[in-house]
């Protein structure tokens, strides 16, 4: 039998040069250029104390432009965030024990608790121009992105096999080489994925981002999420019909030009012996391998990215100066643990303060109501697990179909909760259910996606050669699943179930309470109450909420996540 069909075509050719593909590049860095110009005037107009939101169809382009320009600068500070938490938490042990708890209580704080104070705070510090809104739009999106993402490379660094770290001993590879040329290339495909799902979480609460109320005062800033926010207010059928066509077009849009060509770029970092027969690929990338001003570009980068530190680099022969001796003899990490520390002991001082005024009565309710939501929760992780890993196994060994259905699967991920939600609850209600339990439905919107995309890129990383092994065999479906693709996608699906378990926590409160026909329908459970204290104002009763979700997630993770994906690492790590 022949194992390896592709084996026998011929070499691609040369791609030629085309005038054409160096036309579209220059005009595609021509358009970045001047809307970052248009984004940056925006951020520096006056602030305003009310912000009109035209309904128009001619503004959606515009609007659309800042939402997504919000994204992506939050995901620059969440990749930097990512790289950087995640590789000290992965080497420094005693780091780690801090680090990683400090991670599983911000991936659970709902994303309320920092709404408020970034907002107020950063507004406080920019009081004349719209800096303060955006950069808390920015961080809020952040928020919603960054957990997955490092919880992603932090396991995918402690999954790294044993054989690759050494051989970048035996390479003498520094510190640079190693992160990139064996770290970085090893965790590509899980830091893909997932950041997808993390783009498409930052859009679910858009509308809360971007259209935000307090105390009376009008926090909102122009984008595609306030203007749904307004047509929802105003009961503007059409208006809100084409926010969702803008939407779509948005997220397909980012798909075919920056995810796509990632997935199939990110394939030739898969580790296998066996080349599949089926090659995918991307027309973005063909038309890049064509133009000369992208093949400078990509040149001129990796050049500096494989160029060491000059401080590492045993080309300077000279000695390093004065300056670089006195920086490098600075502790930074213990400096960064200390503030953060100190920041945390202040807040801990004024969270006891808060403390002091909760009843015991009710104490006892946010208990009872933790244990309410915490069944919601497992239960939206089942039904999420049952229903994700069939979908993620088959898509992530069909590429020829995943090109076509990774589209719909972001779309389905990004809709904003505030307009996904009511209907929902309208169809709950119309089969005569109630909130008790639908409210788990609602919160697998927040959840599913995180084990879909983390099984998608643990499925398409099993090696060729292992299929091919399975193929010979003659495996039953079932044997195929028992020995080849649950191990194989177990390491992802253990952090799809990390991440998941905290966007269900975080989801929690706009799933246990939703604004359905002008009134609130409300199921017992920590996220509601939350909601309730928040609209209320009731401080004192949200920083006893919060906490006690935050403690109680920390305890989970250390209990029970912790030694699943202990499991994965010792018994299902891929070694070549």
């Amino acid at each position: 039998m022949d194992l390896n069909p592709a084996q026998r075509r011929q070499a691609p050719e040369e791609p030629r040069h085309s005038f054409l593909a160096d036309f579209v590049i220059l005009a595609a860095l021509l358009a970045v250029l001047f809307g970052s110009l248009e984004v940056g005037r925006e951020w520096h107009q006056p602030y305003h104390r009310t912000v009109e939101i035209h309904l128009s169809a001619w503004w959606l382009p515009f609007y659309t432009l800042l939402s997504f320009s919000r994204g992506v600068i939050a995901y620059g500070f969440s990749i930097v965030f990512t790289l950087f938490y995640a590789r000290w938490a992965a080497y420094d042990r005693n780091a780690e024990r801090f680090l990683i708890p400090l991670l599983d209580i911000l991936q659970s704080v709902p994303f309320l608790a920092f709404l408020t104070p970034l907002e107020m705070g950063l507004v406080s510090l920019f009081p004349h121009n719209e800096i303060g809104l955006e950069l808390t739009c920015v961080l809020i999106i952040f928020t919603g992105q960054v957990w997955n993402m490092t919880f992603s490379f932090y396991y995918s660094l402690k999954n790294l096999p044993d054989d690759f770290a050494f051989v970048g001993k035996l390479a003498w590879f520094t510190w640079w080489q190693k992160f990139t040329r064996i770290e970085i290339p090893y965790a590509t495909k899980g830091l893909v994925y997932n950041s997808m799902v993390s783009m498409a979480g930052g859009w679910f609460f858009l509308t809360v981002n971007e259209a935000f109320t307090l105390n009376g005062q009008d926090f909102r800033l122009p984008g595609i999420g306030s203007y749904m926010n307004e047509a929802q207010a105003k009961g503007d059928g059409w208006a809100q019909f084409e926010a969702v066509v803008a939407m779509i077009l948005m997220i397909v849009a980012i798909d075919q030009l920056v995810w796509r060509p990632l997935i199939v770029w990110s394939n030739k970092f898969k580790i296998e012996d066996t080349e599949s027969e089926y090659q995918d690929r991307s027309a973005v990338l063909r038309w890049l391998s064509r133009s000369k001003v992208a093949q400078r570009l990509h040149g001129f980068f990796v050049r500096r990215l494989n160029k060491p530190p000059i401080w590492k680099s045993k080309a300077v022969s000279r000695e390093p100066s004065y300056a670089l001796k006195l920086i490098s003899l600075i502790p930074w990490k213990k400096i960064f643990l200390t503030l953060v520390t100190i920041g945390l002991l202040y807040g801990v001082y004024h969270v006891v303060l808060l403390l002091a005024e909760v009843t015991l009565g009710e104490w006892l309710k946010i208990g009872g109501c933790l244990l309410l939501t915490l069944t919601r929760v497992m239960g939206a992780i089942f039904i999420s697990t049952l229903i994700a890993v069939p979908i993620g196994v088959w898509i992530g060994s069909n590429p020829r179909w995943a090109r076509y259905v990774m589209p719909i699967t972001q779309i389905a991920a990004s809709f904003p909760a505030p307009m996904v939600f009511p209907n929902l609850v309208f169809l709950i209600y119309f089969v005569h259910g109630n909130l008790e339990w639908g409210s788990a439905v609602l919160m697998m919107l927040g959840s599913i996606w995180y084990i879909l995309f983390n099984v998608i890129s643990g499925a398409s990383a099993i090696p060729q050669d292992l299929k091919a092994c399975t193929q010979l065999t003659h495996l039953t479906a079932w044997q195929r699943w028992r020995t080849l693709l649950l191990p194989g996608v177990f390491p992802a699906l253990a952090t799809g179930w990390i991440t998941a378990a905290g966007g269900a926590w975080n989801a929690s409160i706009v799933s246990e309470y939703v604004q359905y026909l002008g009134s609130p329908r409300i199921a017992t459970g920590l996220g509601a109450l939350i909601s309730d204290a928040s609209n209320k104002g009731n401080t004192p009763v949200l920083a006893a909420a919060v906490l006690a979700m935050a403690l109680f997630v920390v305890f989970f993770n250390r209990t029970v996540w912790k030694r699943i994906s202990a499991i994965a690492q010792e018994r299902y790590q891929l070694l070549t």
